[in-house]
């Protein structure tokens, strides 16, 4: 299934975007400015925050940009009066950990995780799930949510297609992902606190569920594959 595009607002003006993990400059080109000129992403109650060529912020639709004269020039990743509360494997930062500027990098956010030899991925409700590289800089927003994987270094991650409830749609996931959080990203939210009353199937595999306790390299899945989540109880899938 294609992904729809969502509305952003720049200058006042309503604009069509895809959703997902966008560069700064794909937002600089839809609000034309001239050379002096900043687009900065409206931040209710705190600075806003000017956009870099290079910069990524998750866009899901509703956003809001304004054009300054560049007089005075915005710092590019200013400090903010409320550090933001990301959301970093299922918990909120801690107040002492979050950051006080506006942008961090992915080997920063991999920091504050405490581990080493992890990937950094972003949870995007309804679009595949993105890795972030460590020398990606990312505006960060209150709805972000992040969490790490153990690394493989010979299949870093899968693209797949979930089949739930006759609709599919594409994911990225990583290999060393289990199969039961795999399941657990592929649901709506009202679903997730629920995930072991789903099952989790390969149809490149077999037709048999999944072991939701071995990572999805272990169980079988590869890039291409096409999965399918059912209700223990039937319905689903």
């Amino acid at each position: 299934m294609p992904i729809k595009a969502v509305h952003i607002i720049i200058d006042r003006e309503q604009r069509s975007l895809t959703p997902g993990a966008v560069r700064g400059q794909a937002i600089i080109n839809l609000a034309s400015v001239a050379a002096s000129e900043q687009v900065l992403l409206e931040v209710t109650g705190d600075i806003d925050v000017p956009l870099a060529p290079e910069d990524i912020l998750f866009i899901r639709g509703g956003e809001k940009f304004s054009i300054g004269d560049g007089h005075p020039h915005v710092d590019e990743n200013p400090i903010v009066r409320k550090p933001v509360a990301v959301t970093l494997n299922d918990q909120p930062l801690p107040e002492s950990c979050r950051p006080n500027r506006a942008k961090v990098t992915g080997a920063e956010l991999k920091s504050m995780s405490g581990s080493s030899g992890v990937d950094l991925w972003v949870d995007l409700d309804g679009l595949a799930d993105e890795v972030i590289e460590d020398g990606d800089r990312i505006i960060l927003q209150v709805q972000d949510r992040f969490f790490t994987v153990q690394r493989e270094l010979e299949d870093r991650f899968y693209e797949v297609t979930v089949i739930l409830d006759g609709e599919d749609r594409d994911h990225r996931f990583p290999a060393m992902m289990t199969v039961r959080d795999a399941t657990q990203r592929s649901l709506p939210p009202r679903d997730r606190a629920q995930v072991n009353e789903f099952d989790l199937a390969d149809g490149n595999v077999g037709t048999a569920p999944l072991n939701p306790d071995l990572t999805l390299k272990q169980a079988g899945v590869r890039d291409g594959h096409t999965l399918s989540i059912t209700k223990k109880n039937g319905g689903g899938g």
